[in-house]
């Protein structure tokens, strides 16, 4: 008798006996009175949902087409190997949580061709047929598409007429979030989350264990993700699409430990640049921390580009905006040693206003295996800050694969110029070449001035062939020659001592993104021996963000980020004689 209750007790608290729940608005409409508990039976409401309680192993689907403006607010936490799942079920697209209303109703104006609707909520974005538009400052004052809220009156400009009667969509962003979480163990996978007032999915406690995977965050006013009000821990973000939203695609905060991003596509990012979008030192993945506790985030395999915008064409920040539109973005993020370090690694970073990669007054960063590209208004990779007081030692920059940027490599210290700004900064078997400017500058104190910096390393790496001005080594000092930059003061003293790489690196077709070396390339076997874990690089093939693959360096290593690959011959065809 003892045996069987103890083996009822066990299997009461048993993950099997979890539950699976339906909501449904459009295919087989569902009714908040049912029991969910069937697709036949299914809730109705993201209000039911927000107003239930779950159990740890409990499931939580929308039916797939269908779209809920509400605010999905998770009221129950799973438990370890027993997460609360939100998802999909039934076929077609992914069930969408929108932070929008449609406006289809229009009344003129007492100013021609602008048009009045009313709402009871704020209005915080305007899309027409899913394309963002320009807030203008006053009723008075709107351009054609542009708009403007205030008191319960939204106004619109449209030349064209009554924008109530010429077949388009007009949705309003008016709720906070599409999510708000501050649960444990929750998983959200194969859902859209769009059109929200301020941040696609944001946090009202810290979280831990949280899984992101197959979901889409778009257009969000602020950072489609947010987790920099709370930490976010031990969690997974993996398999999405984060675009279009108007600060950060990604933002994470103080706190955050032991999380991994990766193979997500985050791109046209960093959208709006005023203060609308709040926080406006923004990119693809943004990491900021104060305090050093941000530790143990790996952010891989990730495919980030064209984050931040282009005005005319050129490179302009607007005035007081402060910096936006950087790829992957480290920020302030300082750990005591390489074990508690953060690590970017097997990521494709291209087209970004700003800088791919930055790690900004960074110490003990890692970044490796990294491909950045076809930034022509921008840095590729730069380690350091030129605005505040503050050090940039101690990161390990290896196998990165840099290509048509302004500054490919650019390592420096804070303009401030202070005693050991720079110390200690280990940058090998890199490539770093086409850019338009210089392929490798080292200033501030990161050419070993030895007062404001001392013991960085630059060996084994590939800056192209030598041409004018391709190398920097102190603020405005510039080299023509690979003898002339290693026998400056401060570098390794001899002429071939940086046993660097003097001629372009022979890419497999960079125009068309293709960096793997071809079998005639100087940089086969050109590196130097890292050691685990930075001996395992991208294989030629890899595509981003469901197709990167990697594999053991050769020896001795190649440098950049490929590892070459001999291509294997087909076998010759067995030819039979019939007699």
């Amino acid at each position: 008798m003892t045996k069987r209750l103890i083996l009822a007790l066990l299997l009461s608290c048993s993950p099997l006996w979890a539950a699976t729940y339906y909501v449904d608005n459009c295919v087989s409409v569902g009714n908040d009175r049912n029991n969910g508990t069937s697709t036949s039976t299914p809730w109705l409401t993201i209000n039911k949902v927000n107003t239930s309680t779950f159990n740890p192993g409990d499931s939580i689907l929308f039916e797939s087409t269908c779209t809920w403006r509400e605010q999905l607010t998770v009221p129950s936490s799973g438990s370890v190997g027993s997460p609360i799942t939100f998802g999909a079920y039934g076929t077609g697209a992914n069930p969408t949580i929108d932070g929008s209303t449609v406006f289809s109703s229009w009344s003129p104006y007492t100013i021609s061709g602008v048009y009045t609707a009313t709402s009871a909520s704020d209005v915080f974005q305007l899309f027409k047929n899913g394309v963002r538009l320009t807030q203008g400052s006053s009723p008075t004052t709107l351009n054609n598409q542009q708009w403007y809220w205030t008191g319960s009156v939204l106004y619109f400009c449209e030349d064209a007429g009554n924008p109530g009667s010429l077949g388009y969509t007009l949705n309003g962003s008016i709720r906070n979030f599409n999510v708000l979480l501050g649960q444990n163990y929750v998983t959200f996978q194969n859902l859209t989350m769009i059109y929200a007032a301020q941040q696609g999915l944001g946090l009202s406690a810290a979280s831990d264990h949280l899984t992101i995977s197959s979901c889409t965050v778009t257009q969000a006013l602020k950072d489609g993700l947010a987790f920099s009000a709370y930490a976010l821990t031990n969690s997974l973000i993996q398999n999405s699409d984060i675009s279009w939203n108007g600060s950060a695609g990604i933002a994470i905060s103080t706190g955050s430990v032991n999380n991994t991003i990766q193979y997500n596509n985050v791109h046209n990012n960093s959208q709006i640049a005023t203060s609308a979008a709040g926080f406006q030192y923004s990119g693809g993945i943004y990491f900021w921390c104060p305090d050093g506790s941000i530790v143990g985030n790996i952010v891989q395999g990730n495919n980030i580009y064209s984050n931040g915008v282009l005005p005319g064409g050129s490179w302009v920040v607007p005035s007081g905006t402060g910096a936006w539109g950087m790829g992957l973005w480290w920020d302030t993020i300082t750990t005591s040693s390489y074990i508690s370090s953060n690590s970017s690694r097997f990521n494709n970073i291209y087209n970004n206003f700003d800088t791919g990669l930055n790690l900004e007054h960074t110490t003990y960063q890692q970044a490796y295996y990294n491909v950045v590209h076809d930034s022509a208004v921008a840095e590729g990779i730069r380690v350091g800050d030129m605005t505040h007081i503050s050090q940039a030692s101690y990161n390990l920059i290896y196998n990165n694969t840099v290509y048509n940027t302004t500054i490919g490599l650019h390592i420096t210290g804070s303009s401030e110029n202070n005693a050991n700004d720079c110390m200690g900064n280990v940058i090998e078997n890199n490539i770093s070449v086409g850019s338009s400017l210089h392929n490798f500058v080292a200033e501030h104190g990161c050419e070993n001035d030895g007062t404001m910096g001392s013991g960085n390393v630059y060996l084994y790496n590939g800056f192209g062939a030598a041409a004018a001005n391709f190398i920097g080594w102190g603020t405005g000092i510039f080299y023509a020659t690979y003898a002339a930059w290693e026998t400056a003061m401060g570098n390794c003293g001899l002429a071939g001592c940086s046993h660097s790489v003097q001629a372009a690196p022979q890419f497999v077709n960079a125009s068309a993104g293709q960096f793997g070396l071809t079998s005639g390339s100087p940089g086969i076997g050109a590196g130097v021996n890292l050691g685990s874990p930075y001996n395992i690089g991208l294989l030629p093939g890899s595509t981003w963000p469901t197709g990167v693959t990697t594999g053991p360096t050769n020896t001795p290593p190649d440098i950049g980020a490929f590892i070459y690959v001999p291509a294997v011959a087909p076998p010759s065809s067995l030819v039979l004689s019939v007699h």
